[in-house]
């Protein structure tokens, strides 16, 4: 989601300049590439670029052939097949071994305007979306798009696009954090969540500790003692199925009082800072013998984490695996494509 921003904010910057943008999009990969459907960049009017589509291969030639397609005012369709020998495409020296189709889009003046507004309401939806883009002038002109939910129920756009040949894209809200404790473990790891473009909260029932400028990164900084009174915090913060939130305070007390807040909300991901055995304890009657499965006890991923930076990585790491529906493994030991393929 934070690439979804930078290209708005690229195109928004674009709209204020009074100049041109090309906007790039992945709409399909085959075989091995850097970057999967639904990467983008934006090709500035002084050559400048934000985003990127490929590891850095593509790049050059695509921003070279920006002035061509703003001159032809049409998007156009582009296909790099990297299959072949590095002298052959380009060359470059391409390092993938794959087919990528992109998106080429012209924007300026009110195109360039409805297209940054169009992506600020993509990036404020706070569930999963399908967009649906038209890549063959059969079904609609190039790059007419269509949202609609998950149960097909359209938000916006062309519906005649539903079921006729596009590409599907699901687009994915940004991660909904909550670090339930402000000690100083949660520093690092308010700001690696803010690098990777989730919406950060952190809560402390301490007003020294709930305190923005220890916490200069977090989207919220709430002080809220939810041992004395859980509508202390659920008062203040937005917590349902979209939310996960770490568990970190380091005091059985409001550990056990931000567990249970969680459990509550229905939280698709509690992850709770230290050993197991004290988990189930926190749990209590909760605890059946069985963990439940949104909890997650030790949290992060096993990769030998010590230091505070070392954890918030493990964690940070975690809950994008479990986001992603993924193991967390390494790369070498998956069988099948690294990107998940469009629908």
């Amino acid at each position: 989601m934070r690439e979804l921003n930078r290209i708005r904010e690229a195109l928004a910057t674009a709209a204020q300049r009074g100049e041109w943008a090309m906007l790039v999009t992945v709409l399909g990969v085959d075989g091995s590439v850097y970057r999967g459907a639904g990467a983008r960049m934006v090709v500035h009017q002084n050559s400048e670029s934000v985003g990127a589509v490929s590891g850095g291969c593509l790049e050059a030639d695509i921003i070279a052939r920006a002035p061509d397609v703003v001159a032809a005012g049409r998007a156009e369709l582009a296909t790099y097949d990297t299959r072949a020998s590095d002298d052959v495409v380009l060359g470059l020296g391409l390092g993938c071994q794959g087919v990528i189709d992109l998106l080429l889009e012209p924007l300026s003046g009110e195109a360039l305007t409805k297209s940054v507004a169009f992506y600020e309401r993509l990036a404020a939806h706070r569930e999963p979306v399908e967009l649906l883009t038209a890549t063959t002038t059969d079904v609609a002109p190039l790059g007419t798009r269509l949202v609609r939910q998950l149960d097909g129920a359209v938000l916006e756009g062309d519906a005649t696009l539903a079921g006729k040949k596009v590409v599907s894209e699901i687009v994915k809200p940004a991660a909904q954090l909550v670090i339930c404790g402000g000690g100083a473990d949660a520093i690092p790891l308010a700001a690696l969540a803010h690098n990777m473009g989730w919406h950060v909260t952190v809560v402390d029932h301490r007003a020294s500790f709930a305190s923005r400028t220890r916490f200069t990164s977090a989207s919220a900084v709430v002080q809220a003692n939810a041992a004395d009174d859980a509508t202390n915090l659920t008062s203040q913060l937005t917590l349902d199925g979209n939310t996960v939130a770490v568990v970190m305070a380091h005091s059985a007390t409001h550990d056990r009082a931000y567990l249970h807040v969680m459990l509550d909300a229905g939280a698709r991901y509690i992850g709770v800072l230290g050993p197991r055995r004290r988990t189930i304890e926190l749990l209590g009657d909760r605890f059946t013998g069985e963990m439940p499965p949104n909890v997650h006890s030790p949290i992060g991923l096993d990769i030998g984490a010590e230091t505070p930076d070392e954890i918030a990585l493990a964690i940070v790491s975690e809950i994008a695996a479990v986001s992603a529906r993924r193991s967390g493994g390494m790369l070498k030991d998956r069988h099948g494509p690294i990107h998940d393929r469009a629908r």
